[in-house]
């Protein structure tokens, strides 16, 4: 298969995979990323014996490149839903193209790759409360802020952190009303958690906008 979408025509590897068929395992080293060419894929995260369906890919996506951005392990499992054909993107043509990138860019991206690891845990549990849907949202706003401070326009700068300010009012109310009514659900997402992908200091911190 011939493929321009990653600069300049290369040959990529095609496979076709019968359906139910797992194409990696959670765990699994990522020595290559994948285009669905055809089929469907569905991506699930196992957590402590429970199994989480994290999404499903759709002809022309990408996915199973974060490993290979990073060089971490796989975050989930793939598995196919009925037969698929998808091309193989080998690491290196990856990281060829990301070490040629803006090194601004390659600092985004991999500044998004490590939270979204880092904070993979406060996403895939099952069941949750309200409470943790509003700390969920509070991490989506800490780490827009992060964003935004890193943005080479100002103006643009302040008009996503006015932006972010009015939600972080909103995300308080919230948390108010979960206090005055409480959910009969356990909470799945301690606060100490958060410490750990450097939240605490944000939500602690009046009148802190950019991070």
């Amino acid at each position: 298969m011939e493929e321009s979408a990653f600069g300049g025509t290369i040959q990529l590897e095609r496979q076709i995979i019968p359906t139910g068929e797992r194409i990696f395992a959670q765990g699994d080293n990522g020595d290559c990323a994948y285009i669905l060419l055809r089929g469907k894929v569905t991506l699930f995260h196992h957590h402590e014996g429970h199994r989480t369906e994290v999404g499903d890919i759709s002809p022309g996506e990408i996915f199973g490149e974060m490993a290979v951005l990073d060089g971490g392990n796989r975050s989930a499992s793939a598995v196919t839903t009925e037969e698929s054909e998808v091309a193989l993107v080998p690491y290196p043509i990856f990281r060829r193209k990301l070490e040629g990138a803006d090194r601004f860019l390659q600092a985004l991206i991999e500044l998004f790759i490590r939270n979204i690891r880092n904070s993979s845990r406060l996403f895939l549990r099952r069941p949750r409360s309200f409470r943790d849907h509003v700390k969920q949202m509070r991490v989506f706003s800490w780490n827009m802020r992060r964003f935004a401070g890193r943005m080479d326009d100002p103006t643009m700068a302040d008009d996503v952190l006015d932006v972010l300010d009015r939600l972080d009012t909103v995300l308080t109310d919230l948390q108010n009303v979960s206090d005055l009514c409480p959910d009969k659900r356990h909470d799945l997402i301690l606060d100490e958690e958060l410490n750990g992908v450097g939240f605490g200091d944000v939500i602690s911190s009046e009148g802190q906008r950019k991070l």
